[in-house]
C-alpha cells in the first residue's frame, strides 16, 4: 500500500509492506503524531494501542530507510540508521526521504501519516 507522510511542508511518499501488522497501522491511518529521537538511530512514537504481531517473525533487523514497529513499546518507528537484529521488531514499510534531514528534525516534530491519493 502506498503512503504518504508529512513531514513539515514536504510530502514524502512510502509504502506499507504486505504483512498482518503492517495491515493495522492501515486501519489506524489517517493519522499525526509527535515523533521523537532513540539512540541516534531512529525516530518513534507510541501508538494509542498495542498491535497483535501474531504471524510475523518474533525479531528482525530493520534497515535505514524503513518503517518499524516495536512491539514491546507499541512504537511506530522510522529508520535513520540500521539498529540491528532485535526481538519485538516488525518491518512493516519503508519511506523514501532523506536521512540526515530526517535525523536532524527536533525532538516532540509532527508527522502525519496517510494512504496515498
Amino acid at each position: 500500500m502506498r503512503i504518504t507522510l508529512s513531514i513539515g511542508d514536504e510530502l514524502v511518499a512510502g509504502e506499507l509492506y504486505d504483512n498482518p501488522v503492517a495491515d493495522q497501522i492501515a486501519e489506524l491511518m489517517p493519522f499525526e503524531a509527535a515523533f521523537d529521537d532513540f539512540h541516534d538511530q531512529e525516530k518513534l512514537t507510541r501508538l494509542p494501542r498495542a498491535l497483535d504481531v501474531s504471524g510475523v517473525p518474533r525479531a528482525d533487523a530493520p534497515k535505514a530507510g524503513e518503517i518499524g514497529y516495536y512491539a514491546p513499546g507499541s512504537s511506530l518507528v522510522l529508520y535513520y540508521a540500521n539498529p540491528g537484529r532485535w526481538p519485538g521488531l516488525v518491518r512493516i514499510g519503508r519511506f523514501d526521504h532523506p536521512l540526515d534531514r530526517l535525523r536532524a528534525l527536533p525532538g516532540g516534530t509532527r508527522i502525519a501519516i496517510a494512504a496515498a491519493e
